[in-house]
């Protein structure tokens, strides 16, 4: 008897995001060997499936929306006399969800579905800001939206249509978006707010009415919907007056008398962000700064650093401060360097904790920006005996925002901010001595995932143990040629993400290497979206990235499946140039066979201790 088919993925009733087709891996039982006749064929919905030597099985399908059902059938025959004969099958359904995408609304029914990318939660907005509102109805109609007690009838008006972006098809795959995704029936309206108006947790109506009879009728003749089955023209005197009115989901507070107010970090690695839960307007805020907040989004404040720059600050990650306390004001008025063997440190005397953002302008340049200083800089000494850095320049490009610019002689390697007291501290971070060789360096290895599987192959291999196989591998590598390494983990023991790189910095690292295997979003053709790929975080990672990735490239053969500057946890220390690798997929059969392979390991390893003896090379060589 044959043993069950195994799906990896999706799992039973898993929720699969997917546009319109996904991929289904396994494996089957292939104890009957081809060595004696025996035929093994595998059928997904009808589809013959290629089967790997080892049983695994990887396919990429189409699906519909709903609840859809896989249905594998595994049929073992054997040949005699040139003859198939039926020896056994075994079957298996597996049912998933698929997400219905949004789908325009025929003009005979006069509805307003949601409003698109609403706040994060109730809002607050004084003078000068702006209320922006988009919502998807019956395409073809007049729109506008009321603030009650504010103001009525501020006009809507429909955009052009616009596309369901994929972020995984987007990032992973070819980029296309099918046409089938396009949405109509999309309005948009905007409401400056004035300093007069008051208003406390109000929430908006928007209100969605059919055109005048003319424009009906010129919608009906550009709709593919037949006028009769549609609506019948006698009708249409008293249709243009009805309207749906749809609530905001979220309340409106405008120019509230409890704003603005200071607050103060509580969290020592806090990031503060361009939205709630979107991209980083600057890292690692030490406990203590305070900030000006001026209104607020659901769980996020809005702090102003400056007159233009603002910032969003998780509510649970700040204390309020009692009314009446401003956040600290400084005039600086000298700027100190320090050098020591190993760093050259900038210092700034404050009158308190500042938020602070650092630009990597180019590979030799550096901006330190001081939100709530005032320049009175007078003064700036610098570390005569140290010559790396050429000359440094002070800005006040608006009012409360302070910059210093670094011109270098060499490439940047690494930094480090703090506070001492209210002295603020950028720490600019030397090469390593004898930078062209590996011996002596000290270098991070973090094999990815530990008590999580991270992605599991057809067969059941985990990216933890691949992970862990072929660091150990890079590890013996490197320190044949001298290398200190240092393991986040060197067996199967959890070790939490945001440890990973407290070890590095522990250590006093040199490099930070971060080993994994691959996978991809829902939706996305594994066939197609395949390879080796490097992430780096900031610019002075990304000569390390593009060795490494052109080496293992090379190497494995597998295919370029890119370089990526990628918001990852374990690239984004500053201190030391840091990447995370992904090998091979995990997922595809002949690569997940690959990786349970000594010699393919070792391949691996050795590419990336190449691609690092390269970037060191590379850097040796721009920096005489």
């Amino acid at each position: 008897m044959l043993d069950p088919i195994e799906v990896i993925y999706p799992k039973d009733s898993q929720i699969v995001n997917s546009i319109d087709s996904t991929f289904i891996l396994g494996n089957i039982d292939v104890s009957l060997t081809k060595d004696y006749g025996f035929i093994h064929t595998l059928y997904i919905n009808n589809t013959k499936i290629t089967i790997h030597k080892d049983g695994g099985f990887l396919a990429f399908l189409p699906v519909n929306p709903g609840m859809f059902t896989f249905y594998l059938l595994h049929i073992v025959e054997q040949e005699k006399d040139k003859k198939k004969i039926f020896v056994d099958s075994v079957a298996l359904e597996r049912v998933v969800q698929i997400p219905e995408p949004l789908q325009p609304i025929p003009f005979d029914s006069l509805i307003i579905v949601k409003e698109i990318n609403p706040p994060a939660g109730d809002i607050n907005l004084r003078a000068g800001d702006r209320l922006q509102v988009t919502i998807q109805g019956t395409p073809g109609c007049e729109a506008y939206f009321q603030i009650p007690n504010v103001t009525d009838s501020i006009p809507m008006a429909e955009t052009t249509p616009r596309t369901q972006p994929y972020w995984g098809e987007s990032v992973f795959g070819v980029g296309a978006v099918p046409d089938s995704l396009l949405l109509r029936g999309i309005y948009t309206g905007f409401y400056d707010i004035p300093p007069e108006v008051l208003a406390d947790s109000i929430h908006l109506q928007y209100i969605l009415k059919y055109p005048k009879k003319d424009k009906i009728l010129k919608q009906l003749s550009d709709t593919i919907l037949d006028k009769s089955s549609a609506l019948q023209i006698h009708k249409l005197d008293s249709l243009k007056d009805d309207c749906h009115i749809l609530s905001s989901s979220y309340s409106l507070s405008i120019n509230n008398p409890d704003f603005p107010f200071t607050v103060r970090f509580t969290d020592s690695v806090q990031i503060i962000r361009h939205g709630p839960r979107k991209g980083y307007f600057s890292i690692f805020q030490p406990k203590g700064v305070e900030a000006e907040i001026v209104s607020s989004e659901g769980d996020w404040y809005i702090a102003e650093l400056s007159k233009t720059q603002k910032a969003y600050i998780n509510k649970h990650s700040v204390e309020k401060l009692p009314k009446g306390i401003l956040p600290p004001h400084s005039y600086l008025s000298v700027v100190r360097f320090k050098s020591s063997e190993d760093n050259l440190k900038v210092e700034f005397p404050l009158s308190g904790k500042h938020p602070f953002r650092i630009i990597e302008e180019d590979k030799r340049t550096i901006r330190i920006q001081l939100f709530g200083v005032t320049t009175d800089t007078d003064w700036i000494r610098y570390d005569f005996s140290d010559p790396l850095v050429e000359i440094a320049t002070w800005s006040q490009p608006e009012e409360k925002m302070y910059e210093l610019k670094l011109s270098l002689s060499k490439n940047i390697w690494g930094y480090d901010t703090y506070y001492r007291g209210n002295t603020f501290y950028f720490q600019l971070n030397k090469a390593p001595k004898n930078v062209k060789k590996l011996k002596g360096k000290t270098i991070v290895i973090d094999p990815g995932h530990s008590s999580d599987k991270g992605a599991v192959g057809p067969t059941g291999l985990t990216e933890a143990d691949a992970n862990l196989a072929i660091s150990l591998k890079l590890r013996d590598i490197l320190e044949s040629k001298g290398a200190r390494v240092i393991m986040t983990r060197d067996d199967k023991s959890h070790v939490a993400l945001y440890d990973r790189p407290a070890i590095a910095k522990q250590a006093d690292t040199d490099l930070f290497v971060s080993i994994h295997n691959n996978a991809l979003p829902d939706g996305v053709n594994p066939f197609e979206n395949n390879g080796s790929s490097t992430y780096y975080y900031h610019p002075h990672s990304i000569v390390l990235a593009k060795y490494i990735q052109k080496e293992l490239v090379q190497a494995v053969k597998l295919g370029d499946y890119g370089l990526y500057h990628g918001n990852l946890a374990v690239n984004r220390p500053t201190q030391y140039p840091a990447v995370l690798v992904e090998n091979a997929f995990m997922i595809i059969p002949e690569q997940e066979a690959l990786l349970k392979s000594d010699k393919f390991r070792k391949k691996i390893a050795k590419a990336i201790t190449k691609g690092i003896e390269q970037f060191l090379k590379q850097y040796h060589n721009e920096n005489k």
